[in-house]
């Protein structure tokens, strides 16, 4: 039992000396290193530097030609005249340059849809990368108060291990007197070896709630450091005002919103391609070919050339069927924004209900517990003088320890519901 207790004043006190870490500076932290934030804002700015007016094709092309080519096959050749020239190894040279411009001037507008669904796609990165944001703050302030709460738990047990000790001076002191029995004294052993079991496990799932936040935070998993001593107040927040915000600002509709535009620019892109298509072009080039037989000794050219040229589509089935393709993607998308918005509004007022109830429940158990204190220090003097057993004594303990532990919960659950609803209105950040 002495070893026992030594090892968990130990782990009581060792943590005095570490760092202190509040929950905006946890928050800080994790925003900076957590790596899914990392990743999604890599993915954001792939999304941000994708969308040019060159992606889109709307830019003209600029490319450097060169071509050097020699052919040394055989030649025969027979004129109407009839005259034949042969040679071996007739030696032709060419040598060519330019540089050359191209153009798209119109294409059935899909570059304006494709630059318009670039620029919506990138929303989308900045709507996940937020919203990758908001649920590592909500992950980081649930883990950080259930660490708060367990740490609460720790000090309700430590005070109910103080009061066992207590009773066991007592019903060491009344066994030596004679006014206790020794069944009473083995009980009383039991039942503060019991606290301190309890005791242990709580301090194991304190040790693990901080590693968990340690790597929310993206930190060493055995980085020592404290806590706030307790759990803000939840605030006070209006049902209406929050499903008016979670209509505009939820980042899970806005995703789907956008979804639904690029859906529609998709479409919009597929039917450019069933109009004609014009292009320019312009290249100022050098080229020059010698040959050893035939008409020409030698040919060289120099200087510009530039033109339109116009493409007009006959026939494509396959883009045809890809448009309806594309516009049967297009109300999927109206479905999943329509079953994102359903599902959004009974997220908020499921949640609203588990407020409402941790609130209620903070106010009932804050109420009951005084009292509960009180009954504890009037059965721990009843038993002192003789007046209550063991047995009565031990109930209003655990009655006591019980109470303390339901308004912790409770406090606990409606910091959460405030936290999920903030988010749900994306009001979290």
């Amino acid at each position: 039992m002495r070893h026992l207790a030594f090892a968990i004043a130990t782990a009581l006190v060792l943590p005095v000396a570490a760092q202190h870490l509040t929950a905006d500076e946890a928050v800080r932290i994790a925003l900076e290193n957590n790596h899914g934030v990392r990743i999604a804002r890599n993915a954001a700015e792939i999304a941000k530097l994708g969308n040019t007016p060159g992606a889109a094709g709307m830019l003209p092309s600029l490319d450097a030609n060169g071509a050097y080519s020699v052919d040394n096959a055989a030649t025969k050749q027979e004129f109407f005249s009839g005259e034949n020239r042969d040679a071996d190894n007739a030696n032709a040279k060419s040598l060519s340059g330019d540089v050359e411009l191209n153009w798209t001037l119109f294409d059935g507008l899909s570059m304006f849809a494709a630059k318009d669904r670039l620029a919506a796609l990138e929303r989308i990165g900045e709507s996940q990368l937020r919203q990758e944001l908001e649920g590592t703050t909500y992950d980081v302030l649930t883990a950080y108060y259930q660490l708060v709460q367990l740490e609460k738990v720790v000090l309700v047990q430590r005070e109910a291990m103080q009061t066992s000790r207590e009773r066991l001076m007592i019903t060491e002191t009344g066994e030596r007197v004679g006014s206790s029995s020794g069944l009473e004294l083995v009980q009383a052993r039991l039942d503060l070896s019991t606290d301190s079991a309890q005791m242990l496990a709580l301090l194991q799932q304190t040790a693990m709630a901080k590693t968990a936040l340690n790597t929310l935070l993206a930190r060493d998993p055995g980085t020592a450091f404290t806590v706030d001593t307790v759990i803000p107040v939840a605030e006070t927040l209006e049902l209406s005002t929050l499903q008016q915000a979670a209509l505009a600002t939820n980042t899970t509709l806005q995703q789907a919103r956008e979804e639904r535009i690029v859906a529609d620019l998709s479409v919009k892109e597929l039917r450019g391609s069933l109009f004609p298509e014009l292009n320019s072009f312009a290249n100022y080039g050098y080229a020059r070919s010698t040959s050893e037989v035939g008409f020409l000794k030698s040919n060289q050219r120099l200087g510009p050339q530039y033109g339109l040229t116009l493409s007009v589509p006959l026939f494509r089935g396959g883009a045809i069927k890809a448009v309806k393709q594309a516009k049967l993607a297009g109300e999927q998308a109206d479905l999943s924004l329509q079953q994102a918005q359903l599902e959004m509004q009974r997220n908020v007022l499921d949640t609203w209900s588990q407020y409402e109830n941790a609130q209620q429940r903070v106010a009932l158990e804050e109420e009951n517990l005084g009292g509960t204190r009180t009954q504890m220090q009037v059965a721990l003097e009843s038993y002192r003088i003789g007046v209550s057993t063991a047995v009565q004594f031990r109930d209003v303990q655990q009655g006591v320890v019980a109470a303390e532990n339901r308004l912790l919960t409770a406090q606990f659950e409606a910091k959460v519901a405030e936290l999920q609803l903030r988010w749900l209105a994306g009001q979290l950040l």
